[in-house]
């Protein structure tokens, strides 16, 4: 078993290593997962159209491994009606009575919420009102939501409102090293949460650039990390975090993230500051850093790190069809990118992302 940490005031202990099922998981995957020692799968609605979910729910009822599993699913309601509506389709669709959290899907996107502006549901009465009519009928324990919204003041802001009070249990949020180290406001936020007992749960840590580093340092090698598994030390070496949400699309990363996080000893001073290094020279996919310097220095409307998001979804996971839907549903102005200058935006980028090498593939995925 993988070793646990409570997730804030909710008073479970979960792993510190959760499964991601955006992609398409098998029953032979799930089996692997659990004999890992993996007690957390973290699924969405719309991960393959629901494939995922049905799998995991058929594998959860073959095997009566439910009750052992700290079961979070998402969806996208965007009134406290749709909320309740809802999490009555995880349950059918997941094949169980009741979710251990349901999470509002990337709240502070502008694709399906209002930035800021809808922080006031984590206190709006009606709100409450549904989350606490969805807890006493038991088909949900915790509610909270994900984030990984930019520029970068946006996913602060979320945290900051989350951690002043209301129904908010927990949030999943992307994050890695180098934003806990190069923006204060985001760490106080960070900060902020954990003392309030709102859980944090990161992802996405492993898109700040370990894919990019070609040779981890001797001293991680004989830890027997790679690139990979170093970065998931850093985050479980802030015990603000609970737990790891990692894409193990493949046995050999559930094999390599689960013994790195079995055999897990936090990392010292010097060994952040060394994979601080190797982070900030690694070729980027995104950048969870972007404060909108792109956009500007670029001069255009378009957003570009979100493209560069969803295009990594196509390149590194092979989510091909997710990609292009994606990138379809995004505002028009949020994916017009002619007449910007990309080289000003790259080296605007707080990772140096190459956009018009990434704008090239969006063009390719659209078409």
């Amino acid at each position: 078993m993988l070793p646990r940490r409570k997730l804030g005031r909710t008073g479970v202990e979960i792993t510190m290593l959760g499964q991601g099922a955006a992609f398409d998981i098998s029953e032979r995957h799930l089996n692997m997962m659990h004999s890992a020692g993996v007690r957390y799968i973290d699924g969405a609605a719309y991960y393959l159209t629901g494939n995922a979910e049905r799998t995991i729910g058929r594998w959860l009822n073959k095997t009566g491994h439910r009750k052992e599993y700290f079961l979070l699913d998402k969806d996208i309601p965007l009134t406290p009606e749709r909320l309740a509506t809802m999490v009555d389709e995880r349950l059918e669709t997941l094949e169980t009575d009741y979710l251990d959290m349901f999470m509002l899907a990337g709240m502070g996107d502008s694709d399906h919420y209002h930035g800021l502006e809808d922080t006031k549901w984590f206190a709006d009465n009606d709100w409450t009102k549904a989350v606490e009519k969805i807890r006493a009928s038991g088909k949900c324990r915790f509610f909270g939501f994900s984030t990984h919204t930019e520029p970068i003041d946006i996913r602060t802001g979320m945290l900051e409102a989350a951690a002043e009070g209301g129904w908010v249990d927990a949030i999943l949020v992307s994050a890695d090293p180098l934003v806990l180290r190069d923006n204060a406001a985001f760490g106080k936020a960070v900060d902020a949460c954990h003392k309030a007992g709102v859980g944090l749960i990161s992802m996405k840590q492993n898109r700040s650039g370990a894919g990019g580093i070609k040779k981890v340092l001797p001293d991680f090698e004989e830890k027997g990390l790679n690139a990979h598994t170093a970065v998931l030390s850093a985050m479980w070496t802030d015990e603000r975090f609970a737990s790891v949400c990692s894409h193990m699309n493949s046995f050999k990363k559930l094999q390599e993230n689960a013994a790195a996080c079995r055999d897990f000893k936090p990392l010292t001073g010097d060994e952040l500051g060394a994979l601080d290094g190797l982070l900030r020279g690694a070729e980027h996919v995104c950048c969870l850093r972007c404060d909108g310097s792109c956009r500007r220095a670029g001069g255009t409307r378009a957003d570009l790190n979100t493209i560069a998001r969803y295009v990594s979804y196509a390149r590194n996971d092979g989510r091909v069809g997710e990609a292009r839907d994606l990138l379809l549903r995004m505002a028009p102005e949020a994916r017009d990118w002619s007449g910007a200058d990309l080289e000003a935006a790259r080296r605007a980028c707080k990772s140096h992302l190459d956009f018009a090498g990434i704008v090239r593939r969006a063009e390719a995925l659209l078409a």
